[in-house]
């Protein structure tokens, strides 16, 4: 199996997995978490951007059909997608190339603090465009914090236990 193939099963599983049972945990009755996104951060980067693009954007869209929300984990997803490049442009060195850039080379503290980032960008994108209106964002501060602390634990459990280089 291709290594994007093996990606996009990956996707697909997250997405039967949020829709099926993550879409209906509440834990504390407030917060669901939001996991389907980890399959996009750990996309391989290429040079063509194009197909991750538009891999998050049908992802997104089927989340949304399913979930009748209009168009925001489309949005989400597609923001996300598209940051992640210039996140790791920003920060790779100045010989390295982008394609060279691997999950696989990040250290755990880099990569915790990559998701978290990530998982606040997504939630606080999911609050905006679902309200439309910044004041509602600014007044869920709390409930954004903690769906992004719960969705963050979640993804890097499922990192370590299903994804950590160091087992193979």
């Amino acid at each position: 199996m291709n290594l994007r193939d093996k990606y996009y099963l990956i996707l697909l599983i997250f997405l039967i997995l949020q829709i099926i049972w993550f879409n209906h945990i509440r834990l504390f009755s407030d917060f669901m978490p939001m996991v389907f996104i980890y399959p996009l951060l750990i996309l391989p980067l290429s040079k063509n951007e194009t197909t991750n693009l538009l891999i998050a954007f049908a992802s997104g869209l089927f989340l949304d059909i399913v979930s009748n929300t209009g168009g925001v984990f489309a949005a989400t997803a597609v923001l996300i997608t598209y940051l992640r490049k210039v996140y790791f442009i920003m920060l790779k060195n100045p010989t390295q190339k982008i394609n060279e850039i691997n999950m696989k080379n990040i250290t755990f503290g880099q990569k915790t603090i990559y998701f978290a980032l990530f998982v606040l960008l997504a939630h606080i994108t999911i609050y905006f465009l679902d309200s439309f209106n910044a004041g509602l964002v600014f007044s869920k501060w709390k409930n954004i914090l903690v769906n992004t602390l719960i969705s963050t634990v979640f993804i890097i459990f499922i990192d370590i236990i299903f994804f950590n280089p160091a087992k193979r």
